[in-house]
C-alpha cells in the first residue's frame, strides 16, 4: 500500500478516509458549534470529537443491521448522540421505538412495550405494526432496573 500516510498519534485518534487512502484526525469531522436561536437545552448537542466519532460508528454498525451497547459514565451523551443519529435516519423505512427503563421496569413491563408495537407475520417472523418498515428498538439506561445496595 504505497502512499498511505500512517497516524502520527493512536489510532483511535484518527479515521481511514477511503477516497484518499489517508488516516485524518477525527477533529478535523468536528462542525463548528453555532448555538441555535431557539432550542430546548436537553436538546442541544455540542459535536465533540467524541460524539462525531461515536455517531459515525453507531451509523455504520446501523448500516450493518447489528446490536450496539454504548457504555459509559452519566452525562457522557450516550443518549443525545443516539437519539442525533435516529434523526438522520429515514422515517418512511425505519421505525424507532424508544424504552426508557428505570428501576420499576420489570421483565413484563418490556415484554409488553416490545409485544404492542409488534405483529406477527409468519410462524416465527415478527416485524413493526408499521408495514414496510424496520423497527430499531433503543433502551435506555439498560442497567437502571438493578436496585443497588440503598435500595433505589
Amino acid at each position: 500500500m504505497s502512499g498511505l500516510i500512517l497516524p502520527s498519534s493512536s489510532l483511535y485518534d484518527n479515521f481511514f478516509n477511503i477516497e484518499n487512502l489517508s488516516f485524518l484526525r477525527w477533529e478535523e469531522k468536528v462542525a463548528v458549534y453555532e448555538p441555535p436561536p431557539s432550542k430546548k437545552f436537553a436538546a442541544i448537542l455540542v459535536p465533540t470529537v467524541d460524539t462525531v466519532r461515536y455517531s459515525w460508528l453507531f451509523t455504520q454498525i446501523m448500516n450493518l443491521r447489528k446490536p450496539a451497547l454504548f457504555c459509559g459514565d452519566s452525562g457522557a451523551a450516550k443518549t443525545v448522540t443516539v437519539q442525533a443519529c435516529f434523526k438522520e435516519l429515514d422515517p418512511e423505512k425505519y421505525m424507532i421505538l424508544n424504552i426508557n427503563f428505570s428501576s420499576k421496569t420489570s421483565s413484563m413491563d418490556f415484554q409488553k412495550i416490545v409485544e404492542e408495537n409488534i405483529d406477527k407475520r409468519t410462524f416465527k417472523t415478527y416485524g413493526p405494526k408499521a408495514s414496510g418498515k424496520k423497527m430499531v428498538v433503543f433502551i435506555d439506561d439498560m442497567n437502571m432496573p438493578k436496585i443497588d445496595t440503598y435500595g433505589t
